[in-house]
């Protein structure tokens, strides 16, 4: 047997040989299974940093929005939700670097919140595989819906200028919702606000610029009861037309013409004071103040405050109509105006579902001391050059909001 054949006998038996068929498996095959076993524990772990980083986005996005719905400004949503990725992070072990950008950004005319969290990790393999390491990237939008506090509703839905601003007139209510069920037209004047909206059309100097083609909002006292709690006193209407002196009013059914003129101060005592086939006129150098009252007008009555005379009025406190200052019952079709350089205070809501309220007269600055005001009225008419100051700081007052206005019920969502 020559070489060549003892060869090929040595060739055939070392493969015949399963012992070192299996060493040499072995030697050649561990280094592929670490690597891939590394691989696949870090690619779990990239996963996950993917799936945690998109959460604390989605997260952070949305408490930025819930922020956003009462800032006045864009800085308080933007640092609540860089504070909420901040503390996420921190309890992160062994977290990728995160780098946040947040911004306020405009889509379909509301604000939205954005959030981008860039990421990154170096990789098992110095960095080579992928280069440079594991990088990540998460993205999240979210707005406020229906959160923004509501402050003046007008409910009247067919007819023109249903909310008119004219002359030098101007509405301001800086942190809060204004709502047209029909249009808002601005001759003149100007309407600042958190929020602007109108069902139908806006037009004229409304900052920001107003929202059109809004979903209609329903009065949210369609269901409160108005009916008054019994006839006149015996003895029929009596009528008040003072100039002097100090008079005070206690609350029940009022029948006739209250008139005060001159510097006459008339005080009502806490309670209802239901005003039947009259009038409640404030004038002149008068006085009206009232705590924890609310004023109702009945289909023939309603009030004029108008002049220097200086009107101080807190709403309910308690009872079926807390949070209501003046009402005007339905069907009641009145101009009720308010024209007094001094109406300081008016804090509660003014309801007149099927009235006009007009506001009018000299640079005076309606309701300006009022912790907050609500108006919920058929139409809202400004001219002249007043300015009506809507304050929404509900928590430092003691008159409960009513439920429907003022701070709503409402969501935060995601946003594509």
């Amino acid at each position: 047997m020559n070489w060549l054949d003892r060869c090929r006998r040595w060739l055939a038996a070392f493969g015949r040989d399963e012992r070192g068929n299996i060493a040499l498996i072995f030697a050649l095959s561990t280094p592929a299974v670490v690597l891939i076993s590394v691989g696949a524990v870090e690619l779990g772990s990239v996963q996950s940093n993917r799936a945690k980083l998109q959460d604390i986005a989605d997260t952070a996005a949305l408490a930025g929005a819930n922020e956003l719905a009462l800032a006045i400004d864009d800085a308080a949503a933007i640092e609540r939700a860089k504070v909420f990725i901040d503390g996420h992070v921190s309890e992160w072990k062994s977290a990728p670097a995160v780098t946040p950008e947040i911004a306020v950004i405009l889509r379909d005319k509301q604000r939205v919140i954005q959030v981008v969290l860039k990421g990154h990790t170096p990789s098992f393999f110095a960095n080579m595989l992928p280069p440079g390491g594991w990088k990540y990237h998460a993205e999240a939008r979210a707005v406020a819906v229906g959160l923004t506090p509501l402050c003046v509703l007008i409910t009247g839905s067919s007819g023109s200028k249903m909310l008119n601003v004219k002359d030098s007139g101007r509405l301001s209510a800086l942190q809060c919702l204004v709502h047209s069920n029909r249009d808002i037209v601005v001759e003149g004047g100007n309407i600042a606000a958190f929020q602007v909206q109108a069902v139908t059309s806006a037009r004229g100097v409304i900052s920001p610029t107003a929202g059109t083609g809004a979903s209609p909002i329903d009065d949210p006292f369609r269901d409160l009861g108005l009916g008054r709690p019994g006839p006149c006193p015996a003895g029929g209407p009596v009528d008040l037309d003072v100039k002097t002196g100090t008079h005070r009013l206690a609350p029940g059914v009022h029948c006739g013409k209250y008139k005060m003129g001159g510097n006459a101060l008339l005080v009502l005592d806490p309670g209802d004071h239901w005003f039947i086939r009259g009038q409640l006129e404030v004038k002149e150098d008068a006085r009206l103040q009232g705590d924890d009252v609310v004023l109702f007008f009945d289909k023939d009555s309603k009030f004029d405050f108008k002049d220097h005379a200086t009107v101080s009025l807190d709403g309910r406190k308690s009872g079926a109509y807390a949070g209501m200052v003046m009402v005007a019952a339905r069907g009641n079709t009145s101009d009720f105006g308010i024209s007094s350089d001094n109406v300081e205070n008016l804090l509660g809501v003014i309801y007149v579902p099927d009235a006009r309220v007009i506001v009018e007269g000299g640079k005076a600055e309606i309701a300006r001391d009022s912790a907050w005001t609500v108006i919920v009225a058929r139409s809202l008419e400004l001219k002249g050059a007043p300015s009506l100051i809507i304050n929404s700081n509900y928590a430092v007052s003691d008159v409960p909001v009513p439920t429907g206005v003022g701070p709503r019920g409402g969501e935060v969502r995601l946003v594509d």
